[in-house]
């Protein structure tokens, strides 16, 4: 890299940061539940049955959420539909979208499962991308904890869902938003009563100043400056403390990319009632080499709600 370019890029980097500051000051306040949208109680909803095999029926769903946007989902049903209420089991993953991260949940039985589609991308970001679409970016980062919100409140409240047995199920991604989610849908009037927070960290802005996968490395530390003071409304540890539940902790002891520190401050920060189960190895993955690992980690997770109660056994 040139001089002239690396200079070209701290400039823009400089704006970037100056814009964001600007548009998170627009907010009335920091306080981080006054920051962010709350749920809606009333959507509208469309859907359209994406496939039927192996006993289940997917469906993709589109809600109108308002001023928070269109809110999509994957939602699996059990095929035939047993009589009665079914549990609701929602779906953060590290996977752009809610299909492909409900792909990775085998034997669901009589259980409904909810995965959402992320409406920024999940790869790390690059230096010409974020420079250019950091303000939609900042906007989308924002609303996902009420669009996951809205998606409970909504799924909770369908003839087909036990509103009494709804989980909140985060994976890599997904562990670091579903605090917040947790607490909007709490405020909105629907509990959450088991939680799992799998392969997560905190805060925010350490987790993505070490991210080894975001290059160059000077934007590692920009990324990891702004989220210390643009993303204040979304640190878990800002949250955790004030929701209710039951809880269970995932991490791995070699987990390249949330750090041991960031794993003992969201682990630490975890309400009880809580269970921690460790695993051997690095961050949890969709890929094809580390299966058995992904595999480990949802039947952990399966057998878990099963004991509690919160879901169908298979």
């Amino acid at each position: 890299m040139t001089v002239g370019t690396r200079n070209r890029l701290v400039f823009l980097s400089v704006l970037a940061v100056v814009f964001l500051a600007a548009y998170a000051f627009r907010f009335p306040s920091r306080e981080p539940l006054a920051a962010l949208p709350p749920a809606m109680k009333q959507v509208e909803a469309s859907g359209t049955i994406v496939a039927v095999r192996e006993g289940r029926r997917l469906e993709s769903v589109v809600l109108d959420a308002g001023t928070l946007g269109e809110v999509r989902l994957a939602v699996s049903f059990p095929e035939p539909m047993p009589e009665g209420p079914l549990p609701v089991l929602i779906v953060l993953g590290g996977l752009p979208t809610g299909a492909e991260n409900l792909s990775l949940i085998p034997e669901a039985g009589n259980n409904v499962l909810v995965g959402y589609d992320w409406p920024i991308s999940v790869a790390p970001p690059k230096a010409s991308t974020f420079l250019l679409q950091a303000p939609g970016l900042y906007r989308d980062v924002m609303r996902m904890p009420g669009q996951g919100a809205t998606a409970i409140v909504w799924a909770a409240g369908q003839p087909w869902a036990d509103g009494r047995r709804v989980s909140l199920l985060g994976f890599s991604m997904g562990a670091l938003a579903a605090p917040a989610v947790q607490r909007l849908a709490e405020q909105a009037g629907q509990p959450v009563g088991w939680t799992i927070l799998a392969y997560g960290g905190a805060p925010l802005s350490a987790l993505l100043a070490s991210n080894p996968n975001i290059q160059p490395e000077w934007l590692r530390h920009v990324l990891g400056g702004l989220a210390g003071f643009l993303l204040g409304p979304l640190e878990p540890e800002a949250h955790l403390p004030y929701v209710r539940g039951n809880f269970l902790v995932l991490e791995g002891t070699d987990d390249e990319l949330i750090t041991a520190e960031a794993r003992a401050r969201l682990r630490d920060a975890v309400p009880e009632p809580k269970d921690i189960v460790t695993f051997p190895g690095d961050h949890m993955s969709g890929d094809v080499a580390q299966r058995a690992h992904l595999q480990r980690i949802m039947a952990a997770s399966r057998d878990w709600l099963i004991r509690q109660g919160a879901i169908n056994a298979p």
